[in-house]
């Protein structure tokens, strides 16, 4: 099942938003009480962290908001661009992708303006690493290698269709391509096309835990663990409408739009730890040490866990 447009307008706006499987048993979860959530923008999507403020773009605002991790004061709005719904933070810039500008926008931590840069049709994935800003082209069915210092277009490379989340291992990216049912791995340092895993359902997200690769298949409402050569080593079920995926401190943690939580998977062996009960719609995760903080599309709010 792959989402037809209702679904996505629904979950994104802008975007109207094999092998031997060893197929783990859906273990007992245990549900905690609904965290405390701190209102933001219309349509909030993407979600990002300096270590002391989280950063939201509100898609239907076309508006980032900054909150204080501390304790989730808005302390700042800054204007984006149109539809903004990915953010990624360099270390001392934030980047957004504008999925209706056909850029990204460098912003610095006050909501200065440093630099904007035009890329592929519809961007809506963004990844920062060695010193680079990929982005995820949803509607061209390419990625975009930009330089992190200026901004300049490195090259652009061709994956498969509808690209939404990015992911590395230090020497390669891995694209999820929503409507192909794949990934797509890529050299990092040009972009060399290396190989295409097939994985489930309508992926979306896509983490590495230092070892592995998770995709959260949406259609599927399961996330599979890969080794990185595209072995599939584990099928785990989720809740309903797996979007997001993260990996922090051997915890798989996997956002269920449908759900309305967050599935906590141990690393090294998909069982359960658990899960967050969050807002109405999530979409977006950001995991910064003791604190889990989740997009709320449906209540327009951001959950701190």
């Amino acid at each position: 099942m792959k989402l037809n447009r209702s679904i996505t307008a629904a979950l994104f706006g802008a975007l109207a938003i094999t092998l031997s499987l060893a197929v783990a048993a859906p273990a007992q979860i245990t549900t905690v009480a609904k965290s405390p959530a701190f209102p933001v923008g219309l349509g909030p999507e993407g979600v990002v962290t300096d270590g002391a403020n989280v950063y939201v773009a509100n898609q239907f605002s076309n508006t980032v908001t900054k909150l204080r991790m501390s304790d989730g004061v808005a302390v700042g709005t800054f204007a984006a661009g149109h539809r903004p719904v990915a953010l990624a933070f360099d270390g001392a810039f934030l980047w957004v992708a504008n999925y209706l500008s056909n850029n990204v926008m460098k912003l610095d931590p006050s909501g200065g303006v440093v630099g904007t840069y035009a890329v592929g049709d519809g961007p809506g994935g963004l990844l920062v690493t060695n010193g680079s800003v990929w982005v995820a082209n949803r509607d061209s069915n390419t990625v975009t290698k930009l330089r992190g210092s200026d901004g300049l277009t490195l090259g652009t490379f061709e994956v498969g269709t509808r690209p939404i989340s990015m992911a590395t291992d230090g020497e390669h990216i891995y694209v999820t391509n929503n409507n192909s049912d794949t990934v797509t791995k890529l050299r990092e340092s040009n972009g060399v096309f290396v190989a295409t895993f097939p994985v489930g359902d309508g992926p979306f997200g896509i983490a590495f835990d230092g070892a592995s690769l998770w995709v959260a298949n949406f259609g599927s409402s399961n996330v599979m663990k890969l080794s990185a050569g595209g072995l599939v080593t584990g099928t785990y079920k989720t809740g309903d409408g797996p979007l997001a995926a993260v990996c922090s401190e051997g915890i798989v943690y996997v956002v269920n739009n449908g759900g309305d939580s967050v599935t906590k998977l141990n690393a090294a062996d998909g069982s359960s730890a658990g899960s967050i009960s969050v807002g109405r719609g999530p979409i977006g995760i950001a995991v910064s040490g003791a604190n889990v903080w989740v997009t709320n599309s449906g209540n327009n709010t951001v959950t701190k866990r």
